[in-house]
């Protein structure tokens, strides 16, 4: 049986949010690890200073938000970062602090948008990638197939994460990407053909 100083003791690390999800859900513990929850919530200011708390985290947590998704909306349009800083303003925060919001969150923006360029290493690593990971991906499949007879389709998961990851290894690009997304496909289909006409050729072998 615990006691309320074993409660106090797992109460204690918890954050101000598991505090308060805590005590909304108090009705469904015990009087003693009600008690002992209210203990660490005085502890830490009382249950007026702990609302307090989260309510000024969650006005912070929003103005971050809403200052990384401006920083977005025209960074992913062309506007440079200098602009973005002269006419982004915050209530709550130092222009040096609105600053450096802005100032990572384009640097995410410049990656994204630099990810989803086509250009010739995107379409000469796609090719070449596809062409690897169909070869790859296909005697893989093809084993599978003739060593057991039959296909587990859950792998198939593995060949698409497999085709995906060498063709993204060869254009350094993700699957953002239109030509890295059609390539990962293709290479896909590729290899299920191949697979399959390995098996054929091979077939079951005990």
């Amino acid at each position: 049986m615990f006691t309320i100083e074993d409660f106090v003791s797992q109460y204690e690390p918890y954050t101000d949010e598991e505090l308060m999800n805590t005590y909304s859900d108090r009705e469904g513990y015990s009087l003693e690890a009600q008690e002992a929850l209210m203990i660490v919530i005085n502890r830490k200011g009382g249950m007026e200073t702990l609302t307090k708390r989260l309510e000024q985290k969650r006005i912070v947590e929003n103005e971050i938000t809403r200052i990384r998704k401006e920083t977005e909306m025209l960074g992913s349009r062309g506007v440079d970062v200098s602009f973005i800083k002269n006419v982004t303003s915050s209530t709550i925060f130092s222009s040096e602090k609105v600053n450096e919001i802005i100032g990572d969150q384009y640097i995410a923006v410049e990656r994204e948008v630099e990810d989803k360029k086509i250009k010739p290493r995107t379409v000469i690593g796609s090719i070449f990638g596809c062409i690897i990971a169909g070869l790859i991906g296909g005697i893989l499949w093809g084993l599978q197939m003739i060593y057991s007879g039959r296909v587990f389709y859950i792998l198939l998961i593995g060949l698409v994460l497999l085709c995906y990851g060498i063709i993204k290894i060869s254009t350094k690009q993700t699957k953002k990407n239109t030509v890295v997304l059609i390539a990962t496909v293709v290479s896909v289909v590729l290899s299920l053909l191949i697979g399959q006409l390995l098996y054929d050729i091979i077939g079951y072998q005990k």
